[in-house]
């Protein structure tokens, strides 16, 4: 059961970290985006509380972003705020943002992170305090099966995503040579100055360092 706990907590913090980085991205991003106050018809998201508090499409996006930050970074840094709660609020501002992203917001890791982003609301422990006497019957860690929930999503992902490569007929992928160019070519990869440590360890893992 101690296993499930650590992996569990880990799993969690690791939710909170991306959540940190993509409330963070967003944020930065959103004084370049247009309007969306004619994107909220039919779509289920917290900007249309907005004018309830005197905010505009635009100030409540920022809103939102900041909520995002400061529950994901708290949650980063305490393990009592990776609960039900926290985790709650922090899908249900990204799912808000997503919904008037339009194709900004149309890409397989936004979707990646809402579906795991609902799992760490049935993962995560349910911080309620109770008098002693009540703890022992409502209070407890949830079972181990909502994990394999994750473990099944990480295998849709790991699966789905060789067979879309191996379905291309791409033949560096059959030839499982891939990996030489991949992250080489790949414009998902921005470099730093580590880049190119990161590009020779697959090299690495086989030659012993180096290419």
């Amino acid at each position: 059961m101690s296993s499930y706990k650590v992996t569990k907590n880990a799993f969690l913090w690791g939710m909170a970290a991306i959540y940190l980085l993509a409330f963070s991205s967003l944020y930065v991003q959103i004084p370049a985006a247009k309007s969306f106050a004619d994107l909220l018809d039919g779509h289920p998201t917290l900007l249309r509380l907005m004018p309830m508090i005197g905010l505009d499409t635009e100030t409540g996006l920022d809103l939102l972003c900041i909520l995002g930050i400061l529950i994901s970074f708290a949650a980063l840094l305490f393990q009592a705020a990776r609960d039900v709660f926290a985790f709650t609020l922090l899908w249900m501002l990204y799912l808000s943002i997503y919904q008037v992203g339009q194709t900004f917001m149309w890409f397989q890791w936004d979707i990646l992170l809402l579906e795991a982003g609902f799992l760490t609301i049935l993962v995560a422990p349910l911080n309620i305090q109770l008098p002693k006497k009540y703890r022992m019957s409502i209070h407890h860690e949830h079972d181990s099966i909502t994990l394999w929930l994750v473990k099944w999503l990480l295998f849709r992902l790991m699966f789905a995503s060789g067979v879309v490569k191996l379905t291309s007929g791409c033949p560096t992928w059959w030839g499982l040579t891939a990996l030489s160019v991949h992250f080489e070519s790949s414009g998902l990869y921005i470099p730093t100055s580590i880049q190119e440590y990161f590009i020779f360890m697959p090299y690495s893992s086989y030659t012993g360092g180096g290419h």
